[in-house]
């Protein structure tokens, strides 16, 4: 509590220090995605539903993973009027025992009832024991519940923190393969090509953690992910292979400005993104031991083995300093206060309503909270007698800002108040507690502003 009332910007970080020193690391790193387990917890009558987040892609996994399990894979991206060509793509898959994905449901709101359907009519008579659907979905209120309840969920998230994303960029699919990792260039050109993939892979975890800065990182959030990784990878090792000199104009330019700038909208990301690359893909890089950052804490190893590469980076900071980014330390205080502020409320949110022995119970709470507002909420301000004690005059131009202030806030105490009156009523029992009562209630039971509240409040500006 001292924490974060004095530094709530380093809560989050005590807390995984916390964990770090009573739990162990491990705890603190996240689990690799495993979709041979998720396979294996699923039926013919159970479809696998990937809950998508910015930066995840599971296309390439879902593909490879269908390959080695020898299953032919039949996709559809919906949208509108695609409903019908799945519905036929479904069928077919029954028949047939095969796997069918259908990618973006929640881009075809108006199909997701006649979903609902297909699945309710799947059963063991007309289909294959083999036949798999998945699924593939941004989080929304259309979804069906009923898909949600019966099949297995998943979410595979961007890894979270510089390291971590570092790790997850060598667990990907193209970089572990090691036909690919070890044979993808003549065996003269194997150290440079590694210590360039290195410095990729270090630029891939900047652009996705920048945005954890806000403004700060970046002036509009973009979605890059594996696919950009994946595709300048693969131009990496065809010119690397290619040429007997690195083209670092020409690698710069199609990572750069067409496969991560493609995405960039404004023209201040793509100077910052072209500068960040710049460091990544460098003659420097190449040098065993080159620092990346000012303070040397993040260094290119001298190796070409997968498995040390994965060793060197798991002696980085668990934390990364904002120099990293080419930022002030003071960068990481807005976001830090942000995951503190996220923290606290998901905490909140598993909290149940229950009270326990000799605690107060929560409509105890919520009636003294209620009246120690009413208590101190002022009357509603007089605008007659303010524009006579404070008229509206060239020398005095505040005036006309406190008259908008004063019917701002009367507008607001008129919220306020009636439904503190009526959540005490609710309470006693005298009126019926509606959904909003009760929404005020809660928030107030876990002090949060009601939703109602911030409905008609205000920016005070001046």
């Amino acid at each position: 509590l001292m924490l974060r009332t004095l530094r709530p910007d380093r809560v989050t970080l005590a807390v995984q220090d916390f964990v770090v020193e009573m739990m162990g690391e491990r705890f603190v790193k996240p689990p690799p995605f495993d979709l041979a387990a998720c396979y294996a917890d699923s039926n013919a009558l159970s479809p696998l539903v990937f809950i998508l987040s910015p930066g995840s892609d599971p296309m390439a996994s879902l593909l490879k993973f269908a390959g080695s399990v020898k299953q032919q894979v039949s996709s559809i991206s919906l949208g509108q009027g695609q409903g019908p060509i799945a519905e036929r793509m479904i069928a077919r898959a029954q028949e047939e025992g095969t796997w069918v994905v259908l990618q973006n449901c929640h881009l075809a709101v108006s199909w997701m009832s006649a979903f609902e359907g297909i699945c309710e009519h799947i059963t063991n008579d007309n289909t294959k024991p083999e036949f798999r659907m998945w699924c593939t979905t941004y989080p929304s209120k259309d979804f069906p519940v009923s898909v949600l309840q019966n099949g297995v969920k998943m979410t595979n998230e961007p890894p979270k923190g510089f390291r971590a994303n570092l790790i997850g960029s060598y667990a990907s699919d193209l970089i572990c393969d090691p036909e690919f990792f070890d044979n993808s260039v003549a065996q003269e050109k194997e150290k440079d090509f590694k210590a360039l993939l290195f410095g990729l892979c270090i630029f891939h975890s900047l652009v996705q953690e920048r945005r954890m800065f806000g403004p700060l990182g970046w002036n509009i959030p973009y979605e890059f992910n594996e696919s950009d990784l994946r595709i300048s990878i693969k131009q990496l090792a065809f010119f690397v292979e290619q040429f007997d000199e690195t083209p670092f104009a020409a690698l710069r330019y199609c990572t750069g400005e067409c496969n991560y700038g493609g995405r960039v909208t404004d023209d201040k990301d793509r100077r910052c993104l072209n500068v960040m690359l710049a460091r990544c893909y460098a003659p420097d890089i190449k040098s065993p031991g080159f620092a990346i950052s000012p303070s040397g804490a993040y260094t290119v190893p001298d190796t070409v083995i997968h498995s040390e590469f994965v060793e060197h980076i798991e002696k980085f900071p668990l934390v990364a300093e904002p120099e990293l980014f080419m930022m002030h330390e003071n960068a990481t205080i807005t976001k830090d206060r942000k995951e503190t502020s996220g923290l606290f409320s998901s905490i909140l949110l598993t909290q149940g309503e229950t009270s326990s022995a000799g605690a107060k119970s929560p409509d105890v709470v919520m009636d003294e909270v209620a009246a120690d507002i009413l208590s101190k909420l002022p009357a509603d301000f007089n605008l007659e007698l303010a524009q006579v004690r404070y008229p509206v005059r060239w020398e005095e131009s505040l005036n006309t800002v406190l008259q908008q202030e004063l019917v701002r806030f009367n507008d607001l105490i008129r919220v306020i108040r009636p439904s503190l009156v009526d959540l005490r009523k609710a309470i006693k029992g005298t009126v019926v507690m509606s959904a909003e009562l009760e929404k005020v209630g809660n928030a107030m039971f876990f002090g949060l502003v009601p939703s109602l509240w911030l409905g008609k409040s205000y920016p005070s500006l001046q």
